[in-house]
Order: C-alpha cells, then sequence, then structure tokens
C-alpha cells in the first residue's frame, strides 16, 4: 500500500489521523488500529468494494447493527453481481462472505464485519 493510498483512505475519512509520538511534536505515528483499518480497506476492496461503500461499513452510526451491514452487503453485491457478473470470483467470494451472516445481533457480532477484519490464508 503506498504512502498516496494512506493519505487518501485519511482524507476520506476511512482511517484516523497517526497520533503524535510523546515528546516528540513533529513526529507522528500509525498505530496497530491504523494497520488492522489499513488490512480491512485492502480487503473489502479485494472484494470489490468501493471507497464509498467501505466508509459506510467503518461508519458506526451509519450501520448500527448485524442486519444493517447485511442489508447493505446485499445492496453492494447486487450492485457488484450487475457490474462484473455472478461468475466473477470476486462476486463469488463477496457471496460467501455475505452469506455468513447470521443478520442479528450487534455491529461488533457482525461475521461479515469479523470476516473482512481477519487475516485470510
Amino acid at each position: 500500500m503506498s504512502i498516496e493510498d494512506v493519505q487518501l483512505y485519511r482524507d476520506r475519512r476511512l482511517l484516523h489521523p497517526p497520533q503524535r509520538q510523546r515528546g516528540r511534536t513533529d513526529d507522528f505515528a500509525y498505530r496497530q488500529e491504523h494497520v488492522d483499518r489499513l488490512r480491512f480497506i485492502g480487503r473489502a476492496m479485494s472484494h470489490g468494494l468501493s471507497l464509498d461503500a467501505i466508509g459506510q461499513l467503518v461508519d458506526a452510526e451509519a450501520l448500527q447493527t448485524c442486519n444493517d451491514v447485511y442489508r447493505f452487503a446485499t445492496r453492494q453485491l447486487e450492485a457488484l453481481r450487475r457490474q462484473s457478473g455472478p461468475e466473477d470470483p470476486t462476486v463469488i467470494a463477496f457471496e460467501k462472505l455475505v452469506a455468513t451472516c447470521l443478520r442479528s445481533g450487534a455491529r461488533r457480532d457482525c461475521q461479515i464485519l469479523a470476516g473482512l477484519a481477519k487475516d485470510i490464508g
């Protein structure tokens, strides 16, 4: 991932700004939470999601329950199917991820978000 990509994600509010290092006014540091979010963004993009869609997924105010995430993901899946076709490997991978969702519980319980947050492979 390039520096330009990281700046773009920060500018689009997908990634929180880095924190100042203690005792150093000009030094900034990215923390593990930033690395985790960058991995989430990368995985979401590999599933065919746009930056706007990823912005919705990371916005806890926009999608507050697992069912909210599921409904949003199914709309994204339908758009991907129309754009790329149902046999596209990206569509199939996202379809499998959406199928893991139980559609109940809080946002933190959502298998779609968990699947995008964890290391694959």
